[in-house]
């Protein structure tokens, strides 16, 4: 007996296409309810803005890096170098609500975490000026330690702050500050400069120039404002015993302390 072969249906490709057509296939994305295509799409704006956003992050970085060690640490050490070198201050307040000699975890870690932030936006600063900083990429650092002790830097030396008649010799102190300036820069401009190199292209040299010439200008007025400045410090310095703190004054004269 002679088995019959296999009968072999097949589907003309109309009829296939129209099946097809009949029966639309949907992908629902499981538990969120959106297709495929808008999840594809979102995660795709996602990838780009993370993407996009990679030099602000690594600034951020670099500068909180810089600003702990700089306006956090250091500010410590130079606060510690300062009573050292006024022993005669132990134990008065300052313009901050300190105590000269006292150790404060809080204050310290509420210097820390200003000296990070002050870092960040250094970070975010530098990433924005480095291009037009008209100097080698070796003294990237130094230059913007200029422009931030230029410019900044007006905010922090302010003869109104009693600490600079607290303690002397005042030239010291702002020479201690203005350092701190120089290795928050060099920080900065290693770390972002390591991390995240500038770009190839850069832009005309006539508008490098200009711009560089822009910041040179700024920074020469703010250096004269600036001596200036000095000037009063050194003429009212060790005029004030004692500040009242939070930035309300001097609370006792030199004069009428007991010698």
């Amino acid at each position: 007996m002679h088995s019959r072969p296999a009968r072999v249906t097949t589907l003309a490709p109309e009829n296939f296409r129209s099946t097809v057509e009949r029966r639309p296939v949907k992908i629902i994305a499981k538990g969120v309810g959106m297709d495929a295509t808008s999840k594809l799409a979102a995660g795709s704006l996602s990838a780009r803005l993370w993407q996009g956003s990679t030099p602000i992050r690594r600034a951020v970085l670099a500068g909180a890096l810089s600003g702990f060690v700089s306006a956090g640490i250091g500010s410590r050490v130079v606060m510690r170098i300062i009573a050292a070198l006024n022993p005669d201050r132990a134990g008065v307040m300052t313009d901050s609500n300190a105590t000269v000699g006292v150790f404060s975890l809080g204050g310290t870690l509420s210097l820390f975490a200003l000296g990070t932030t002050a870092g960040v936006l250094g970070g975010l600063a530098y990433l924005g000026l480095r291009r037009w900083l008209w100097v080698p990429p070796m003294w990237r650092g130094l230059a913007f330690a200029c422009v931030t002790l230029f410019t900044i830097g007006q905010l922090l030396f302010e003869p109104a702050n009693v600490d600079f008649q607290i303690f002397e010799p005042v030239l010291l102190i702002v020479a201690l500050f203005a350092a701190l300036f120089a290795v928050n820069g060099l920080v900065v401009a290693q770390a972002l400069d390591r991390i995240h190199p500038e770009t190839a292209d850069s832009p005309h040299p006539w508008i490098l120039r200009a711009a560089s010439g822009f910041i040179v200008v700024v920074c020469l007025f703010s250096l004269v404002g600036l001596a200036g400045t000095l000037r009063t410090m050194v003429a009212e310095s060790g005029t004030c015993y004692s500040a009242r703190g939070g930035g309300n004054g001097c609370a006792v004269l030199t004069r009428d302390v007991a010698p």
